[in-house]
């Protein structure tokens, strides 16, 4: 396509940068003219709030003047009076009391239809008559029916005030008119009619219908105490809708403005605001400017975006002449070149060749020249190739590289004398001539081979990863069954790695693997190999032994224990000198055709045996360790499952006084299993806490357990129980524990006091200052702890007084023993002093002779639990044996 010429795309740059601003100029008018007529709304919404809260407000005002003018009627007893017979003294009493009812009123006074004051509010002496302004008394007295009249303002000659008066028609029993009048200063009604607010701008006034002012306040003025002008008689609304609405005048100041006038209850009397339209827009105007200088900005960015696009095409345009000029350059671009280039013609002489080549070929430099042919070129690299070839073998290896010249077929890797490694592509021209890149590979080629060892090598030891093994292992399985000899792998797993890598750190884990690889190589046979898995699992593949598989498992073993004695030797590690131990498991193959990954499964299982016996030996593959452990996984599927389906439930054991009375349960969990039926704990509990799932199952028996009180607070006799749960090492020892057991008991209602918690000694101890501060957090919601199977560990005095426990529970084994042991004696006798001492009650569990409770109750055990008092049952059954009915004192088990 032919390029526009570039006076054209000006003009198009151009004519798109007009385009934009005429749509910005479009843009920013309508967005002017809808935000100016969105600040009209606004403020008209405005001033009609404010002006149905002055109305509003001045309604009540007046409405309370009237009620309390009209009340002195009645107050004085006018009725049934006459003139002679007022209490003149009696009246100014009472009037004063009217007065402090409302603290608008500076003072009421009762007038005959002269004026003259015949009672008043007013101290004795204040107010020797009422200046009411001309033609008041007249108007006030006129009405035939009574009511609120308001006076022009005028000014109070004893408090120098603009007042207002409130005046209204009282008659006496002889039907004599009198007049109530109250004096209000402007500046309290100015309050009522400004609502509190001090609202800028706005006008407000109380006028009559007639446009005479009341009481007018502008802003920023204050209080207008005088019209300069007459204003125009009022009607309800001021103005019309629309844009028309603010062609009206202000009240006061007669700018054009938003007027809303409203009348009050009382005829004649108005209430207005006014707000001008300047000030409705003045936010508007700083919008507007922010606007147009936003507008301003854009526009000038769209023009610098223009002259910016009209430079860029000038240089383009310019760039195309520079691009002609820079064929010119392309010999100055080969000798730029990282690869080595030759260019021959059609009869194989040099044409060109580039600095590069000479650098990769530097005994080249005498020999290469243009016009010199390439042959000449290969017979002096040939020497250098093959240094020690005869000189038949030369010219055989110049005549093929010749040869290949003529049917170029791609690229041709050569290892140079100095160690590099070329790659040589050939490509034929036009003109029959041949293009020749040498391209130095040295780099991709060690790369190749880093990746290789990375893929099949340990980084960390150097010895062979899982990937190898299993290749090696493959081949020596197949080769052992072929040739009728055995082969063994030793399964090596370092114990107590775990700590030495928390405790010390991992540099000096990786340096104790790394030594532990050095003594697993130096202690094999040659020939044998040497794995890692990773993390401390080594591996060791034994080939080539004896075909009785007596004697293949003895070669086996010596080798094993000599690796347990040598990586058994310490190790100086950080100055010191650490003592490891390592677990062996041993497989055995050749008797028939097995994949690797059987084997070395075979060798894993027989690993973990020796893990689960403390390590430090060494434990041949047995097939029965494969039924062992296909049970095991199939019981942790089976947990799984009877979470998902619910197939746990709960019995309960009583706990019971010295007289029988019972006064706890323990929750005891067990297994509704769909096949085996109900399955006891310690079948289980391993498995559970071994795959993380007592986490889990531990939440479901809190669950239970917190439901459980909950349900017995309906239960006169239910409810004094309290409720022991054993807490699992893991489950305490989550983070969100805590939290947890609080939720449970708040959604559940149940009552924290009457859920008991059992730890054991172990538990607490192993992390005292966490175990401290879980207590204390759920002691301070009310539940209670226990130590459980107490004196079975290492008991401490130290963690006993810190931790907040209500009871100490006495293992069975030693309760068990009571009056046959008499070391057994003296613990329960020990503990037993030992609770009292510290105000802890005591439990003894596995009471099952009446010799044992008897002994107990000797010593002052407080609580005992056991078959001789009650089996353990399902919640139903205690609920119907210890619920409402009366108890009867235990004697045995049923």
């Amino acid at each position: 396509m032919k390029p526009m010429p570039g006076r054209r795309l000006h003009l198009i740059t151009w004519g798109v940068v007009a385009a934009l601003l005429a749509g910005l100029a479009v843009a920013v008018a309508v967005l002017l003219w809808h935000t100016r007529a969105d600040a009209l709304d606004v403020a008209e919404a405005r001033v009609t709030r404010f002006a149905a809260g002055a109305e509003a407000g001045m309604n009540r005002t007046l409405l309370s003047f009237d009620v309390l003018l009209a009340h002195t009627e009645e107050l004085l007893a006018l009725r049934a009076r006459d003139r002679a017979g007022l209490d003149v003294a009696g009246a100014d009493t009472l009037l004063r009391g009217v007065a402090r009812q409302n603290l608008l009123l500076r003072y009421v006074a009762l007038l005959d239809a002269r004026g003259a004051v015949l009672a008043s509010s007013a101290s004795t002496g204040e107010l020797d008559g009422v200046e009411l302004p001309e033609g008041f008394l007249a108007a006030a007295l006129a009405p035939a029916v009574a009511t609120l009249s308001v006076s022009q303002p005028v000014v109070s000659p004893t408090s120098s005030e603009r007042v207002l008066y409130m005046a209204r028609q009282l008659r006496m029993g002889d039907g004599t008119p009198l007049l109530v009048v109250a004096q209000v200063p402007t500046e309290a009604l100015v309050a009522v009619l400004m609502q509190g607010l001090e609202v800028p701008d706005m006008e407000v006034t109380l006028e009559r219908t007639q446009g005479v002012l009341l009481l007018g306040v502008e802003a920023p003025q204050g209080t207008v105490e005088r019209q300069e002008r007459a204003a125009p008689a009022l009607q309800e609304g001021g103005a019309d809708d629309g844009v028309h609405a603010w062609q009206a005048s202000a009240r006061l100041s007669g700018k054009p403005a938003m007027v809303v006038a409203r009348p009050l209850i009382y005829p004649d009397l108005w209430a207005t605001v006014s707000l001008p339209r300047d000030a409705a827009l003045a936010g508007w105007r700083q919008e507007a400017l922010t606007v147009l200088f936003g507008a301003l900005l854009f526009a000038a960015t769209v023009v610098a975006a223009g002259s910016v696009v009209a430079l860029y095409l000038r240089r383009m345009h310019s760039a195309r002449r520079v691009v002609a000029r820079s064929k010119a350059t392309l010999d100055q671009a080969l000798e730029a070149m990282v690869s080595g280039f030759v260019l021959l013609d059609a009869q194989r002489c040099v044409v060109q060749w580039n600095l590069r080549f000479e650098e990769m070929f530097p005994w080249l430099v005498s020999t290469i020249g243009e016009g010199v042919p390439f042959r000449r070129v290969l017979e002096t690299t040939v020497h250098y190739h093959l240094p020690g070839a005869s000189a038949e073998e030369k010219r055989a290896w110049v005549e093929e590289r010749l040869q290949q010249q003529c049917t170029p077929r791609g690229g041709v890797e050569q290892l140079l004398p100095n160690g590099h490694y070329v790659q040589i592509t050939e490509r034929a021209t036009a003109d029959g001539g041949v293009v020749i890149i040498y391209h130095d590979v040295t780099d991709l080629r060690l790369a190749t081979a880093e990746v290789e060892h990375l893929a099949f090598y340990d980084q960390l030891t150097g010895l062979p990863n899982r990937r190898l093994l299993l290749d090696q292992l493959g081949d020596a399985s197949a080769s052992a069954v072929r040739t009728g000899t055995h082969g063994a792998v030793l399964f090596i797993d370092l114990d107590h790695f775990k700590t030495l890598n928390d405790t010390l750190g991992h540099e000096i884990g990786d340096y104790l693997l790394q030594q532990v690889a050095r003594r697993l190589e130096s202690g094999v046979r040659v020939g044998d190999i040497v794995a890692r898995l990773g993390g401390d699992e080594f591996v060791v593949l034994l080939a080539g032994l004896a075909t009785e598989a007596e004697r293949a498992r003895e070669q086996v073993r010596a080798v094993a224990e000599k690796v347990v004695q040598l990586l058994a030797q310490p190790y100086p590690i950080a100055g010191q000198s650490y003592h490891g131990s390592c677990s062996v498991g041993a497989a055995l193959f050749g008797s028939v055709l097995q994949t690797a990954a059987e084997v070395l499964k075979q060798a894993d299982i027989a690993m973990y045996q020796v893990k689960a016996q403390r390590g430090n030996a060494v434990c041949f593959f047995d097939p029965r360790m494969q039924v062992a452990l296909s049970a095991r996984a199939r019981l942790e599927s089976d947990l799984q499952d009877a979470l998902r389906e619910g197939q746990f439930l709960l019995h309960l054991q009583p706990q019971f006084t010295r007289d029988g009375a019972v006064v706890g349960v323990e929750a005891l969990l067990r297994w509704q299993h769909p096949e085996r039926g109900l399955v006891l704990p310690a079948e289980f509990i391993g498995v559970a806490e071994d795959s993380e799932l007592i986490v889990p199952l531990g939440r479901w028996v809190l669950a239970s357990a917190c439901e459980l009180l909950a349900r017995w607070q309906a239960s006169p006799r239910l409810r004094e129980l309290s409720l022991s749960v054993n807490v699992s090492a893991r489950q305490f020892r989550s983070p969100d524990f805590v939290e947890q057991l609080s939720q449970l008991l708040l959604r559940s209602g149940a009552p924290a006091h009457r859920l008991e918690l059992e730890l054991t000694e172990s538990l607490v101890l192993e992390d005292v200052e966490d175990s401290i501060a879980k207590m204390h957090q759920l002691r301070t919601k009310g539940v209670r702890f226990a130590v459980d199977d107490f004196g079975t560990g290492y008991s401490s005095l130290a963690y006993l007084t810190r931790l907040p426990l209500h009871r100490l529970k006495i293992d069975r084994t030693f309760v068990h023993h009571l009056g046959e042991s008499r070391s057994d004696d003296v613990v329960v006798q020990t503990i037993l002093g030992m609770a009292r001492n510290l105000d802890l009650e005591v439990v003894a569990e596995g009471v099952e002779t009446e010799e044992q409770r008897s002994f107990l109750a000797l010593h002052g055990c407080d609580v005992y639990q056991g078959y001789l008092l009650a089996h353990p049952m399902p919640v139903e059954a205690l609920q119907a044996r210890y619920g409402d009915a009366p108890q009867a004192q235990p004697t045995a088990a049923h």
